[in-house]
């Protein structure tokens, strides 16, 4: 009966060190964490320290900002592409649309970052043709205000990140909270705001890129140098 009870304790204290191990809480807290795609909303966790809770909420304004600009491109070219019967491609739908409006001598004007489609004509034009002019103003807006937040977003990105900076910020949630299984949990959500962050740092730089692409394309189109 004896030999049985130290059976037991062996298998109870067998347990309980399989759980207290690095690797277990290491797997559970990567399965916790949710890959941030391109085209999602970032969504932070709150550490319960005002300062830094409010560093991850203007990184993740700024980004969400971004993902909605970029929905809009993409939907402006669709929507373009539409309208001109052609394959969703700037320069094959502002191709098709002087084709198919020659009456109207369509142009595409660049003004610094600013383009705008532009129709010659004293007399009313085609209701597609007014609809691919705001379409045109909206894609503009969109892509500009995209790379406008890049800069920003781009400094808060990388101080966020820096080695130094998470170190910091884990001894900030220490202090402000002293209860030991709160400083695990905030850390854990830390922990996963910072990779979202890498993550979304990636993301804004191929957003930042289709939007100089959309600036670029239309500059070769309209003939201004950039």
């Amino acid at each position: 009966m004896f030999v049985f009870q130290r059976c037991c304790c062996c298998c109870c204290a067998a347990g309980s060190e399989e759980e207290s191990t690095p690797f277990a809480r290491e797997r559970r807290s990567q399965k916790a964490v949710k890959t941030l795609n391109k085209g999602e909303k970032l969504v932070m966790k709150h550490v319960n320290v005002p300062s830094i809770d409010n560093q991850f909420a203007e990184i993740g304004n700024l980004y969400n900002d971004q993902v909605e600009h970029h929905e809009t491109m993409t939907q402006c070219i669709i929507r373009l592409a539409n309208i001109s019967a052609s394959s969703p491609d700037l320069t094959t739908c502002i191709q098709r649309l002087k084709e198919n409006y020659r009456d109207y001598d369509v142009k595409v004007l660049m003004e610094g970052y600013n383009f705008s489609l532009l129709v010659k004509t004293e007399k009313e034009f085609p209701e597609d043709l007014k609809q691919a002019q705001e379409i045109m103003k909206n894609l503009s807006r969109a892509s500009k205000l995209l790379i406008s937040n890049q800069t920003r977003l781009g400094e808060m990105m990388f101080t966020v990140l820096q080695l130094q900076n998470k170190v910091d910020m884990k001894i900030s949630i220490t202090e402000a909270n002293t209860v030991y299984l709160d400083q695990v949990r905030l850390k854990e959500n830390l922990e996963e705001n910072l990779q979202k962050t890498d993550k979304a740092r990636q993301l804004s730089k191929e957003y930042e890129e289709d939007a100089n692409k959309v600036i670029r394309e239309l500059a070769k189109i309209s003939g201004a140098a950039f």
